[in-house]
């Protein structure tokens, strides 16, 4: 079969047996790709520096008939990030990205803009320094492009919108309904995180703002507490599983300094967890 050739960013890397690799790439043409990279550990010509994690290469593959995996054949180098890799928060924020990629992404199923904000966000963590802004923005964009996206312009159970929750009590988040819920209808709602309509707008804008436009944006103070009690919590929900890389970051990083702010330090919101009801008392 002839090869096939397509851009590729490393999200992932195994050694198998003495001298093979398992790889799982994200690809803009074939979407998650998994392939064994035969003699991958000892191949001076054809692997060397190429397939590290955060490697973006221009991939070049076979079919297996009947197999899995895919067979690297080689790859070139478009981009290793040797900033990301030298420093350790720039490491753990990739490392996110990553997982969170593998985890949302389905096998084989082309999402070219899920490639290209994966890139995209790389880029500018190699160019500067970490910020929990950007985490946050690539979270909403993941949700988004994977079929998760908040439901935030009206109450998901009265189905009132921002204008007319405004004149009511506070607004909240189901974690478990994914959608914004109102202060009447709070009574009704499940695993609900208190959310501001400022922040509540902002993600709805987040999600459907142009990539190359989503530099203009910024998280007040109160967005970013907001967004992180709900915003992780809600993927967590959607994968099934707390996300390693998410977790070693809030362990790793739990003190302030100057330009980066504790990124779990849950802030002083009120987190109706929960307002359960009986399944049937729910409908």
């Amino acid at each position: 079969m002839p090869p096939f050739t397509t851009q590729a960013i490393v999200i992932r890397s195994l050694n198998y047996g003495e001298s093979d690799k398992i790889i799982t790439f994200c690809t803009r043409d074939f979407g998650k790709l998994k392939g064994i990279a035969k003699g991958a550990r000892r191949s001076k010509k054809r692997f060397q520096n190429v397939l590290g994690l955060f490697s973006y290469l221009r991939l070049i593959f076979f079919e297996r008939e009947g197999m899995g995996l895919v067979r690297v054949e080689s790859g070139d180098l478009l981009q290793s990030f040797p900033r990301i890799r030298e420093d350790l928060r720039k490491i753990y924020y990739g490392n996110y990205y990553l997982e969170l990629m593998n985890e949302m992404a389905g096998e084989r199923e082309a999402n070219p803009e899920a490639f290209d904000l994966l890139l995209s966000f790389l880029t500018d963590l190699d160019a500067m320094a970490p910020e929990e802004e950007r985490l946050r923005m690539f979270e909403i964009r993941m949700l988004a492009l994977f079929g998760y996206r908040p439901y935030l312009i009206r109450c998901g159970l009265c189905k009132r919108d921002w204008g007319e929750i405004k004149e009511g009590p506070a607004a909240f988040f189901s974690l478990d309904k994914g959608t914004l819920i109102c202060g009447k209808c709070a009574k009704h709602g499940v695993e609900l995180v208190s959310l501001s309509l400022g922040t509540a707008r902002l993600i709805d804008h987040v999600s459907q703002t142009e990539l190359s436009k989503l530099g203009r944006l910024r998280f007040t103070s109160q967005a970013l507490a907001e967004s992180r009690a709900i915003l992780p919590r809600f993927i967590a929900h959607q994968v099934g599983k707390e996300l390693k890389s998410l977790k070693a970051i809030r362990d790793k990083f739990e003190t302030r300094s100057s330009n980066f702010e504790t990124i779990y330090e849950m802030p002083a919101l009120e987190v109706l967890n929960p307002i359960r009801l009986p399944r049937n008392e729910e409908e």
